[in-house]
């Protein structure tokens, strides 16, 4: 803003310079110059436009996926921010299982968080290092209750999974993960340190 307020009395002053000169006869008007009125602007580059989101598939993982962004809801230490996070939080790990990239979910995850670690993080770390890679993965969660008691914070909601294959570097699918038939109900412990960050998740398996 400083750099465009200072273009704009730039331009001014030299339309002021330019005012100096002696008067000229009415019917004689100055024909305006380039030095005064500055070098013509110069064009816009062009914006590289937005690749095309690439969900996986037997022929490779996912490609291009944006990394969900947090909503600014779920920054605050209050209930409407914990029940903005925890939706947030499974949006991480579905985008950690489809690229391998456990980076971004790392940030919001408690290192205690062993089910995090071992059933998410770890996961896609592993897959990342063998060259397979899991499609499908999507949680739909549905928040039931919410409470912060000081710097932590429970929420209890219902979970839907949807269907997950297992593909190997080859391009061979050797596992899957059917997808939950009715909602599950869950629970979330998380902890407040200049942000939320998932200390433990449990959730009923499906019988």
């Amino acid at each position: 803003m400083l750099v465009l307020c200072s273009g704009a009395l730039v331009f001014s002053a030299a339309g002021c310079v330019g005012n100096s000169d002696p008067v000229q006869s009415p019917s004689v008007q100055p024909t305006p110059t380039r030095s005064a009125s500055g070098p013509p602007p110069s064009a816009s580059p062009t914006a590289k436009p937005t690749p095309t989101p690439i969900p996986g598939s037997s022929k490779g993982p996912a490609k291009n996926w944006p990394v969900p962004k947090m909503p600014e809801a779920a920054k605050e230490k209050s209930i409407e921010g914990l029940k903005a996070f925890v939706p947030y939080y499974y949006e991480l790990l579905a985008y950690t299982l489809n690229t391998d990239d456990s980076k971004p979910v790392r940030k919001v995850t408690h290192a205690d968080c062993d089910v995090c670690f071992e059933e998410f993080i770890n996961t896609a770390d592993g897959n990342k290092v063998a060259g397979s890679w899991i499609t499908g993965a999507d949680f739909e969660t549905s928040i039931t209750r919410a409470i912060v008691d000081g710097k932590s914070g429970v929420v209890l909601f219902t979970l839907m999974q949807g269907q997950m294959l297992v593909y190997s570097s080859t391009g061979t699918q050797y596992a899957s993960f059917e997808a939950s038939s009715k909602p599950l109900p869950g629970s979330m412990l998380l902890l407040y340190d200049n942000g939320w960050k998932v200390q433990s998740i449990e959730t009923e398996e499906e019988s």
